[in-house]
């Protein structure tokens, strides 16, 4: 299934969208991949605002474990129609209870200070192997990422910030053209920005990640320049906490051209499994 076909929902009510089933057959997506549920999310929420307005930021939680093989419904709130700013929030329905609940904020074009941090040093993506070839997914559980191109940068690559915990960077891009639609563009991203930066508090660990019970908690993001998501971007991520079972993850998203498109904060469920005795 592609990234059009994933973010095409069907309108079933005023305020109220279904999307497509994904059914992997892999051990690793038993449930529900977290961005495809907040890429359809932030579809629906897109559909009940004016043109005019862009969205600039969203907050989501996964509350329940996702069902691959059953669609979601996703019923929109409509908080606030201002002259600047809109708000929508977005509940996902799979069983008749709430898997994952999203706010997401608009705004018109606007004019006003501007600044950015300097993008990190990283090796040029077409020097990378491509990560499906380092094993972090088996073959059917990558199937549904085919159409993108992900490199991980390899360790002996990495420029380590002194300070940083725990750090990863990863380029990825679609690998086919995408129509010129920018909804379209921000909300794959939103679909990929949950495929990897949970993993960046795990690079330290390498000899317990089997051992882990992992997934995401909750997912922020703030989109501050056009891109394009089928060309590359970097995604420098760090975990600059992880106690009591959870990891705290933010990553920081640059195009080819050196400007800061996104950034992301998440928390991620990071603990041992019940068989597992450290």
């Amino acid at each position: 299934m592609s990234i059009e076909q994933i973010l095409d929902l069907e309108q079933l009510e005023v305020n109220i969208y279904r999307g497509g089933v994904f059914s992997p057959e892999s051990g690793y997506f038993q449930r529900t991949f977290g961005g495809h549920v907040a890429g359809q999310s932030l579809v629906s929420a897109v559909r009940t605002v004016d043109p005019r307005f862009e969205v600039h930021s969203l907050h989501g939680y996964f509350l329940r474990p996702g069902d691959a093989r059953a669609p979601s419904v996703y019923i929109v709130e409509r908080l606030r129609d201002g002259g600047s700013f809109v708000t929508r929030r977005v509940n996902a329905i799979q069983h008749g209870e709430t898997i994952f609940s999203m706010s997401a904020s608009f705004q018109t074009d606007q004019s006003g200070i501007e600044h950015q941090d300097a993008v990190p040093v990283a090796p040029p993506p077409e020097d990378l192997p491509s990560f499906i070839s380092q094993g972090a997914f088996d073959d059917a559980g990558f199937a549904q990422f085919a159409e993108w191109d992900v490199r991980l940068v390899p360790r002996d690559q990495l420029t380590l910030l002194p300070g940083k915990a725990s750090q990863q960077q990863v380029w990825f891009r679609h690998r086919d053209p995408l129509p010129d639609d920018r909804v379209l563009h921000i909300c794959a991203l939103a679909y990929m920005s949950d495929l990897t930066l949970l993993g960046s508090a795990q690079v330290n660990y390498p000899e317990v990640r089997q051992h882990l019970q992992v997934a995401s908690l909750d997912h922020a993001m703030w989109f501050m320049r056009s891109f394009r998501a089928d060309e590359w971007l970097l995604y420098d991520q760090s975990s600059p906490s992880a106690s009591g079972g959870r990891s705290l993850c933010q990553g920081k998203i640059f195009n080819q051209y050196g400007d800061m498109v996104a950034a992301v904060m998440q928390e991620g469920l990071t603990r041992y499994k019940r068989d597992y005795k450290p």
